[in-house]
């Protein structure tokens, strides 16, 4: 298996030049433009364009359905923002992205499924297609295989589809229109030629999958289980030529995956920061945003008069709790780094034994059926009231209206929850020597139901922020009209000073 999957690999042979074009006043503004649009969300690096992608098209198509129309638009907008280099301009030529969104064009008219989660499945085909990094995706076939040998769960009919869709999500960081995309692309070699079918399906598998009982249980253990594999990803990206003979001396690997570690526990660091401030921005503008549109009339509706001190509470909290729960956010050890770089080698010099190994996961429904089960739920609701009872208690001691603890509420567990997935980021790296045992602390059971609450609301804020339906349809559209003004007035200069010139 190892052998195999080194087999695939490019070595960097298809890397190719990855410049940008030049910068004028249009690639400027439009570059300007969507720095500010995507502080408006939380995403991390590598979901950039594909948000990008997906945001264009759902704008483009309400007014015009035109396969082609569509097609030449985006690739302007994606030019203008520098989304593209000039390589991967040559690897998705205009024919082959117009068949890509003429097909999902047509099954927006003659499927049943949600307009927003096509049109973001079509939006991760044509991010792949421009992706010039295939051999990603081989990396995480081989996590696949790795973490299938480790599972043994007979209880779930599609045990496979569940540790790919984990481990796609965990191991691969992809998003929700990513993994469906790529679940579509297992699910087609059934229907072959009928598009609209294979979509059906996905759509069913993906909701049957989200909704499988073991699907928590491996998603922990494929976050805790993937780290040597990560480490094992950055060793070959960061030397892609050099990585083949690193395995034939277990020295070279050792000292190769230790400088490998040192220099991304640097620039986790750094992107640490960096994800930390983008979520500040966003919890802030919205913040405000609720601030002026809710909170403060509500009050004087049901007050007379706005709570000064509470509305300054709930302005400043999110942002400076958000700040503190991201400040000291740590890395691994050097025991642990050198866990990591043992287990790394481990992987890939006696791949076969895994399966052998005591940590394999398998099935406990018999453990989840049981009364122990039944009383740790009561126990877990009992905790849960008692903790947002004890948070309304004390900002009612504050006199805080009903609309501003509302809001309050609201903010901390979105906060909690925002600083919880940058932990994880950051936890990336994090193996630990003495096993694979999950450990918990008292902290975890007063935060695990404010984090419930907040994965909760921030779904329903990402669909709902009012801030991005302007950015997208009351700013962004006429925005890009100017653009493509700008654009065609640099493209008539530049043709008449050639005649002048002439």
């Amino acid at each position: 298996m190892v052998l195999n999957f080194l087999s695939k690999l490019s070595y960097g042979e298809t890397a190719k030049n990855s410049e940008m074009e030049r910068s004028g006043v249009v690639q400027t503004l439009a570059r300007v433009y969507e720095k500010a649009r995507n502080a408006m969300e939380y995403r991390a690096d590598h979901l950039v364009r594909r948000a990008a992608i997906e945001r264009i098209i759902k704008r483009l198509t309400v007014f015009d359905r035109d396969p082609k129309v569509v097609t030449k638009l985006l690739m302007d907008e994606l030019k203008w923002a520098r989304y593209l280099a000039a390589a991967e301009l040559e690897n998705m030529p205009l024919v082959r992205l117009e068949t890509i969104l003429a097909k999902y064009l047509r099954a927006l008219g003659e499927s049943n499924i949600p307009r927003d989660w096509i049109l973001g499945v079509a939006s991760a085909e044509i991010e792949e297609g421009l992706n010039l990094n295939v051999d990603y995706h081989i990396f995480t076939a081989f996590a696949f295989q790795v973490l299938r040998k480790k599972v043994q769960i007979t209880s779930e009919q599609n045990i496979d589809l569940v540790i790919f869709m984990a481990v796609d999500k965990v191991y691969s960081q992809s998003d929700e229109a990513q993994t469906s995309y790529h679940i579509l692309q297992l699910v087609q070699k059934q229907f072959e030629t009928d598009f609209n079918k294979a979509l059906q399906e996905t759509f069913i598998q993906i909701k049957s999958l989200r909704e499988s009982p073991v699907m928590g249980r491996l998603t922990n253990f494929v976050r805790r289980q993937a780290v040597p594999l990560v480490l094992l990803r950055d060793m070959y990206f960061s030397n892609p030529v050099e990585f083949k003979s690193a395995f034939t001396n277990k020295e070279d690997f050792l000292l190769s995956a230790k400088k490998v570690l040192r220099d991304q526990l640097g620039k986790m660091s750094r992107r640490m920061q960096t994800a930390a401030f983008r979520s500040i921005i966003y919890v802030f503008l919205t913040k405000m945003l609720f601030g002026v549109l809710f909170e403060a009339p509500v009050d004087i509706l049901l007050t007379g008069h706005i709570g000064y001190i509470p509305l300054i509470i709930n302005l400043a909290f999110p942002p400076l709790t958000m700040w503190a729960m991201t400040l000291n956010i740590s890395l691994p050890n050097a025991r642990d780094r050198e866990a990591l770089i043992q287990r790394t080698w481990l992987i890939m010099s006696n791949f076969e034994s895994l399966a052998q190994e005591p940590d394999v996961l398998g099935d406990n429904s018999a453990a989840r059926q049981g009364w122990w089960y039944v009383i740790f739920s009561v126990l877990y609701a009992g905790v849960f009231a008692i903790i947002f009872g004890l948070i309304f208690l004390l900002l009612t001691k504050l006199h805080f209206s009903v609309a501003s603890q509302i809001i309050f509420v609201f903010f901390l567990t979105i906060v909690a929850f925002f600083a919880y997935r940058i932990r994880q980021t950051a936890r990336i790296y994090s193996f630990k020597s003495g096993g694979d045992k999950v450990h918990s602390s008292l902290w975890d059971m007063f935060l695990l139901p404010i984090l419930a609450v907040g994965n909760i609301f921030s779904q329903g804020l990402s669909k709902l922020n009012f801030l991005t339906f302007a950015f997208d349809f009351i700013l962004e559209a006429p925005f890009k009209l100017i653009l493509q003004f700008l654009d065609n007035w640099v493209q008539f200069l530049s043709i008449k000073k050639e005649e002048v010139i002439g």
